[in-house]
């Protein structure tokens, strides 16, 4: 069974880097199995990271939906397998996936 990994983290803005590292010490993970919704919901994080084991399509949002819509009106994007993402994410976010 093909799987998503979602890891939710927060950032460390006030470092004096190039760009924010995210904090490894306050992160969320939870693996997904495809297709479903998560259950890890954003409070407090602003940094996602996915990992999947297949090719899938991927939605963020409060209520996400990972369906490829033909019309131009979908907000999945594609995601290829084991190629780590990271996006921003606000609170009351989750994410949701289906095999592509």
């Amino acid at each position: 069974m093909a799987t998503l990994i979602v890891t939710l983290s927060r950032l460390n803005a006030r470092r004096h880097a190039t760009a924010p590292v995210a904090q490894g010490s306050q992160c969320r993970t939870e693996t997904i199995p495809m297709p479903a919704s998560g259950d890890l919901v954003a409070n407090g994080e602003e940094i996602v990271e996915l990992l999947a084991d297949a090719d899938c399509w991927v939605a963020i949002g409060a209520d996400p939906d990972s369906s490829l819509a033909t019309d131009g009106t979908g907000t999945a994007r594609k995601l290829k397998a084991d190629v780590p993402y990271t996006f921003g994410i606000q609170d009351g976010e989750k994410v949701a996936v289906e095999a592509a």
